[in-house]
Formats: structure tokens, sequence, C-alpha cells
């Protein structure tokens, strides 16, 4: 099977499966194991001896030629036959056998479809506009942009283990339909005297203390995004609260803060950000 779709790493479907065989025989201990699936977005369930896989889709855009895999793997694997749309535009497959969960994220992988990093403390599944790319009032379509920023921070080393996990999302016009205000980051696109950019917003939740994210920077050029997006991880990792998961995640650090000291900081990053893309390109 080929694996040449930029969210897909053969080999580690390889380790996947060997580590399901390692914990079935009891070679494997479940809490190394439950690290390993968890981030392949492999989640347990309630009901004994069956599991939830997460499908990653940027943005929520999905096929119908993928449609029709998630469909052709609930019949053949699920045992209730039943998949959701979670508010992150993801799927979830239900009720799978931890012993055919391998096979599932090939099956899947063989379609340009990934589970990785869709739980645990990591970037989430990217959320956008539901009508980027047809949407009449948008300045852009979003989801080339999403697709991009996905693919950068899937498997990033910054990434992989976070205080708590990190939500996206990103919008066509200043409507922001994608909701950016409880995130913790947003990007809006917009304009200015007639030139197009983008609006930058973080540390935004619902949940606990719930707060709307503050405007981090008004107005940048597409090429910015990246190191922009790259210093508020950075921020996230060096500074959010790792020993109390309940205040982990970034509003609370700018709660923390105060938000003077938290651009402060964002900016420190950022000049470093600049920098290191500066230095690839």
């Amino acid at each position: 099977m080929a694996h040449n779709d930029k969210w897909i790493d053969g080999e580690e479907l390889v380790q996947y499966r060997e580590a399901v065989k390692g914990y079935l025989q009891g070679d494997l201990d479940e809490d190394r194991f439950q690290a390993i699936r968890l981030q392949q977005g492999v989640y347990g369930q309630r009901q004994e001896g069956v599991h939830m896989v997460r499908v990653k889709l940027p943005g929520g855009y999905v096929s119908a030629e993928q449609l029709g895999v998630v469909a052709s793997l609930l019949a053949d694997y699920s045992q209730d036959d039943i998949a959701s749309v979670t508010t992150r535009q993801d799927l979830q497959l239900h009720s799978i056998p931890l012993a055919d969960t391998p096979q599932v994220l090939e099956e899947m992988a063989a379609q340009g479809l990934t589970s990785r990093e869709a739980c645990g403390n990591t970037v989430r599944n990217i959320t956008a506009c539901p009508l980027a790319g047809v949407c009449p009032a948008e300045h852009t379509d979003v989801q080339p942009v999403v697709d991009a920023v996905a693919a950068r921070f899937l498997r990033h080393p910054l990434t992989q283990h976070l205080p708590r996990k990190f939500k996206m999302s990103f919008s066509g016009c200043e409507s922001d339909c994608a909701q950016g205000l409880f995130h913790d980051l947003a990007v809006v696109a917009t304009r200015r005297d007639g030139e197009f950019g983008y609006k930058v917003l973080a540390a935004g939740g619902l949940g606990h203390k719930p707060r709307p994210a503050i405007v981090l920077e008004e107005f940048i050029q597409e090429q910015e995004l990246l190191p922009v997006i790259e210093a508020v991880l950075a921020l996230h990792h060096r500074y959010s609260d790792r020993k109390r998961r309940a205040r982990a995640r970034l509003k609370f650090l700018l709660d923390k803060l105060g938000e003077e000291e938290f651009v402060q900081r964002y900016q420190t990053e950022l000049q470093r950000t600049r920098a290191a893309y500066a230095d690839e390109s």
C-alpha cells in the first residue's frame, strides 16, 4: 500500500500495528500503549474491547470517495455501525475492536485520511467556515491555508507534548463563521484600505471561566501566518500550566499574565519564529 499523502506516515502505521499486537499479547503495558493509541486518534470506550477512531478533517473537508471509505469501514469493522460528526468537523467511528484498528487506519490512509493527533495535548483539528470556497461574502477561500497550517504542525516537535490541547479556526471574512472568539487561536480574513490580509486572535475559550479571544495582530499578510501561529504555540508550550490540567488552556495563561504581559511574551516568541522562518527561505 502506498502512503504518499501529506498526512500519512506509512512507517508510523506499521509501528502502531506492532504496538497493538504487543499490547494484546501482554508485552506492552497499559500506560505506554495508551500514549501510542491516543497519538493515533484511537480512544477507549466504556464498552469493553472496542474503541472510537477520530478521523481528522482539516476545515471539515472530505470527498465523496473518502466518505465511501468511512461507510465501508463502519460496515466492515464497527459493531454498531455508528459514526458521528463532531463540533470540530471530525468524523468519529465508534465501536471498533482494538485488534481491527490498525487495518482501519491503514485503509483510511490509502484514501488520504488520518487520525494522527486528533486527540491528546496537540493541535486538534483545524476548523473553518462551512461554506469556505463557495460563500459569496468571503474575502478568500481559507481551505488551502488550513491545509498548509495543518500539514506544517502535524508531527511538529513543538506540538507533540503541549500542556493542553490547542484549537484553531479559520474564517474567510469578518462574519467569523468559524467562531474564532472562543478558540486558542483564530485567523480571520479581512481587508484594509483595499488590501487583503488576516486578523489573528488568541486565548479565547468556553467551558470553565469562558472568555473571548483578544486581538494579537490586526492585519498581517498570508506569508506571516506560520511564524505568528508558531509563536502562539511556543507561548503555550513554554508558559501554560503543566501541573494543573484544569488550568492548562491558553486562556488561563492570559488571565494569569494579563493582556499586556501576554502580548509582550508573544512578541518575544514572534521575533524568534520570524528569524527561524527567514532562515528557512
